[in-house]
């Protein structure tokens, strides 16, 4: 079976067979692709709860398809909140060091999450270490603790080019997550929270190659920067920088940037925006391990009871078939 996901509340600066009762239920189709769509409305930058199968199109490299699956909030897919840094180098006033002591001000947002909803915390560092230091878990204070713990200043030396080397390991951290939810079943949606300045870069096809786990498989990703962190370089020769940005974009997420007050309210923010999610599912018309554009859009009745509303979602996806569980 062939699973896909596709993903999007108002920045903080400037988110049928029957089955037993207890049972989780599992579509059986021969080939699915989900995308998620979350919607804003331009007045008060909030969701609109309200749409339904109907109201949306589905197109697939300019042609339309039908919607074959349509799930909403809380009857979607549940979500592994990843929360990932950087190592903290021994103080480097970069990356995830500015989180350091505000561990906690998370901690209010985890009261919001779905009963299904589970956080992990991993990190990865320069010196081509790579940790998924808290498996997802469903207690709600012991992310905040894992977090102050793994973003606590190291001693840090790595000869040779050291940018090099954490490219790598980002590339694998990045990988780790999703196996790790593909090993799950249900299948979650891996949703990442990178809590760090993005002061970053990748080679441009290195970093398409990370985009393709997305693609291929499901994720999204997101980012809170601290508002006291320096601004990033745009450019790298050869390379594409701020990587997470660029990630965001091609997952549906989205990059916030708050104070030490407003780490709560902007992971909020990401919550609430999976939590209203429009979770569509259609089936590709081939499955060739090939790039293929989506669109999703209101249909003229929905746009004139909405006039505006925005729609974020993945705007490709790869369709490959499901590995079997041995070749994993």
């Amino acid at each position: 079976m062939l699973l896909l996901a596709c993903g999007m509340s108002p920045p903080v600066e400037p988110q049928q067979s029957s089955v037993p009762a207890q049972a989780p239920t599992i579509r059986a189709q021969s080939s699915l692709v989900l995308v998620d769509v979350v919607s804003q409305d331009p007045k008060n930058g909030r969701p609109v709860r309200d749409f339904r199968k109907q109201d949306f199109r589905m197109l697939n490299d300019g042609t339309e398809v039908p919607i074959t699956t349509f799930d909403v909030g809380a009857d979607a897919r549940p979500v592994v909140i990843w929360l990932v840094v950087i190592c903290n180098e021994g103080g480097k006033v970069l990356g995830s060091a500015e989180f350091v002591g505000g561990e906690a001000m998370f901690r209010p947002a985890f009261d919001h999450l779905e009963r299904r909803d589970t956080v992990g915390v991993a990190h990865w560092c320069d010196d081509g270490e790579t940790q998924l230091d808290l498996s997802p878990t469903d207690d709600r204070d012991r992310p905040a603790s894992a977090l102050a713990e793994t973003i606590r200043p190291i001693p840090f030396h790595v000869g040779g080019d050291s940018d090099a080397v954490g490219e790598v390991a980002f590339r694998k951290l990045v990988r780790l997550i999703i196996q790790d939810a593909n090993r799950r079943n249900p299948q979650p949606l891996p949703v990442i929270v990178f809590l760090d300045g993005d002061h970053t870069g990748q080679p441009h096809g290195e970093l398409d190659q990370v985009v393709d786990d997305f693609l291929e498989t499901s994720g999204m990703v997101f980012g809170i920067k601290d508002s006291r962190a320096p601004r990033g370089p745009w450019f790298f020769i050869g390379e594409v920088a701020q990587i997470e940005h660029y990630i965001a974009r091609h997952t549906g997420g989205e990059y916030f940037v708050a104070p030490r007050s407003g780490y709560a309210s902007a992971l909020d923010s990401i919550l609430t925006q999976l939590h209203s999610r429009y979770e569509l599912g259609f089936t590709p018309p081939a499955v060739d391990g090939k790039r293929h554009s989506i669109r999703v859009e209101l249909t003229k009745e929905a746009k004139k009871k909405h006039h505006g509303v925005r729609l974020r979602f993945r705007p490709e996806y790869l369709p490959v078939p499901e590995q079997p569980e041995w070749a994993r």
